[in-house]
């Protein structure tokens, strides 16, 4: 990292919660799929807080409805794609960056598509 860099990538700052949780997996035996960092209910468990088997506090990445996270990472158990979609300022990008960081240990390759706010309004527009 660079003296420029805002922020670490969130795989190393939250480096000691997703090392309880791969402990977590294998106390509990829990599955993971194919190439995953995290079993499913350990990415659900790193993105809403709570705590591990043994006790290790896990912060809270996501405040809203646990139900929307775990739909979201059961689609990508499932190996069928995942997109969000909202209005600016409702956590998309934080919540890809951190489920790409617990399933796959690499927060820092995403893909991210956004429409231009003229191109947004357009549409708007032609949907009313």
């Amino acid at each position: 990292m660079t003296e420029n860099t805002l922020r670490q990538p969130v795989e190393i700052q939250f480096k000691t919660e997703l090392d309880a949780l791969l402990g977590h997996d294998e106390t509990l035996k829990l599955l993971k799929p194919d190439h995953w960092l995290l079993s499913p209910q350990a990415v659900v468990l790193y993105l809403i807080g709570g705590k591990t088997h043994d006790g290790t506090l896990i912060s809270a990445k996501y405040i809203g409805q646990r139900r929307l996270i775990e739909t979201a990472v059961a689609t990508l158990a499932t190996d069928r794609a995942l997109l969000l979609l909202g209005v600016p300022g409702t956590a998309k990008s934080w919540v890809s960056e951190h489920i790409a960081a617990a399933v796959s240990g690499n927060s820092q390759q995403l893909i991210q598509c956004k429409r231009s706010l003229k191109d947004a309004l357009e549409l708007k527009r032609t949907m009313t």
